[in-house]
């Protein structure tokens, strides 16, 4: 067997199981699909429900501009530690996508700094597509919408906000990569 075939014969076996079929009650790990998932045909779990909005508490509120009514917005919670790295998210949300804008809200734990990374999940495969140059190739979105014009990660100065102990309101307006380019 020559090398090119041995590391297909790998890839399909770790990708085999790998995609969720819209109206199936387990995921591709053996995970229950929440109800909202199943009347929608996405792959979305209880784990990934927002918070009920509450004006006044203390929580994030954020208003998402920029998706398509098909496929998931993912909105993932930051503080200053470990900022865009796996282990500095200390909340992931995913919920179904919108044309209008998408409203989700976030209790945290205490008033302080956060910052939010978000991007419209458009084939719902709980993936951020890339090009081959790491470029995005679906919407996304940071809090207080800085422009980032080199490909890089943001900065936590460039997207932290302040919540104070009666919650924030704000609004990403997510990038489309293609109108970009």
């Amino acid at each position: 067997m020559t090398i090119m075939s041995s590391y297909l014969l790998m890839t399909q076996a770790a990708f085999a199981g790998d995609d969720y079929k819209p109206g199936e009650p387990f995921g591709p790990e053996g995970e229950k699909i929440s109800q909202l998932g199943l009347e929608r045909g996405l792959e979305l779990y209880d784990r990934d429900v927002a918070d009920n909005c509450i004006l006044g508490a203390l929580q994030i509120r954020i208003d998402i501009n920029g998706a398509d009514d098909y496929g998931i917005v993912k909105v993932e919670l930051f503080g200053e530690q470990d900022f865009m790295k796996k282990s500095g998210k200390l909340r992931i949300i995913r919920v179904p996508a919108s044309k209008a804008p998408v409203k989700v809200c976030i209790n945290v734990d205490a008033p302080g700094d956060y910052a939010i990374s978000s991007y419209h999940d458009k084939d719902g495969d709980r993936k951020f597509d890339k090009r081959w140059d790491f470029k995005p190739k679906e919407p996304y979105g940071l809090s207080r919408n800085p422009v980032i014009k080199q490909l890089r990660l943001p900065k936590w100065e460039e997207t932290n906000f302040n919540v104070p102990m009666n919650g924030a309101n704000i609004t990403i307006n997510l990038i489309d990569p293609k109108k970009k380019d």
